[in-house]
């Protein structure tokens, strides 16, 4: 038996608050299965975290669950890229993270304000570098041998984190970068920081550990934003965190229905679920040592959570069972790249 500290996951979609009562204990027993004792929650819920209103209907439920839930709001209104929120009365309410999740800020006049605004505010600007998220969203990245899927090329994702990174320089905006997928994303984060910027940044296991040479596009779990590139992506992206460049691991969990991941590759609902796998499989992997998932998983999280201003809780643990065994999802949501792969340990759910 191991004992190790609980993880922190900085992205995580909790679905909640909503209009049709998504279980939100399937949340709180996914994180717990997985070892995580604190999440922060995006902003994209079916009721969206662009109103003080909506904040505290999201921590009227976050206040019931056996986890620590950090808030993030929105961007702009429904995340539509549209009109931003008032970022102040978020600052006054103790959130100082913004991010538009499931999209990006696209609108360069509107980033400029947003960037310019939520600096002097002493915030933060969490951004999913999404192109065309708002006007033709693709499918999957090169090679595409399909007629009816959209490629998603790397410019999709650094042409926007280009941008952020110029206005990161301009305003000094405390910025990090989310689910970063390729090489080159990697070498704009080390430029940016060698210059001293304020960025950080996160990479997802299924991008540590899938290429697309395993992608069938038969198979609705592979679809996701940003999509699993190449092996060489891959391996920078893995060097990324070794080397500093990348400072965690986070999920980027996001629950679907069976229902909407067993439709055709175009079809299907983009994401996958993680809070559960997330260790077992990377410390499976034998890519990162114990030290560097402990440190990617839980020490710079809290780190950058409380350089932000959000109350971290004290250091709790968690058992994890060493031995051959398969993994298997034990929340409602089963849409896991990693359903019944081989793993080498298992968190003790005895008391969860």
């Amino acid at each position: 038996m191991i004992e190790l500290p609980t993880f922190v996951d900085l992205h995580t979609h909790t679905r909640y608050p909503d209009n049709s009562n998504f279980p939100s204990q399937d949340i709180e027993r996914a994180a717990l299965n997985g070892g995580y004792s604190e999440i922060l929650a995006m902003a994209n819920s079916e009721i969206p975290i662009d109103s003080v209103e909506n904040l505290k209907l999201a921590r009227e439920i976050d206040q019931n669950l056996n986890i620590k839930v950090h808030r993030v709001a929105s961007l702009t209104e429904n995340l539509e890229g549209k009109k931003l929120i008032n970022f102040s009365e978020f600052i006054n309410e103790g959130i100082r993270i913004f991010s538009d999740d499931g999209k990006s800020l696209v609108d360069d006049q509107l980033a400029h304000i947003a960037f310019k605004t939520i600096a002097e505010l002493d915030g933060a600007v969490f951004q999913h570098c999404e192109k065309n998220c708002h006007t033709n969203p693709g499918d999957i990245a090169p090679p595409n041998f399909s007629n009816e899927l959209i490629t998603i090329e790397e410019e999709e994702e650094t042409e926007i984190l280009e941008r952020d990174l110029t206005l990161v320089e301009k305003y000094k905006t405390r910025y990090h970068a989310q689910h970063l997928s390729s090489k080159k994303s990697v070498e704009l984060i080390k430029k940016a920081k060698d210059k001293g910027l304020p960025v950080t940044a996160e990479v997802t296991p299924h991008h540590l550990m899938s290429n697309n040479e395993k992608i069938h596009t038969s198979d609705g779990e592979y679809k996701m934003y940003p999509p699993i590139r190449a092996e060489d992506d891959r391996q920078a992206l893995i060097m990324g965190l070794k080397t500093g460049v990348i400072d965690i691991i986070a999920t980027d969990h996001a629950p679907h229905p069976q229902e909407t991941k067993t439709l055709s590759f175009k079809n299907s609902a983009r994401g996958v679920v993680g809070l559960e796998s997330a260790f077992a499989v990377l410390y499976s992997s034998n890519i990162f040592t114990l030290e560097e998932l402990i440190a990617f998983m839980s020490t710079k999280p809290k780190e950058i959570l409380h350089e932000l201003g959000y109350d971290i809780s004290e250091n709790s643990y968690c058992n994890w069972l060493e031995g051959e065994d398969i993994f298997v999802t034990r929340s409602i949501y089963k849409n896991s790249l990693f359903e019944n792969s081989k793993v080498k340990i298992q968190k003790d759910i005895t008391h969860v």
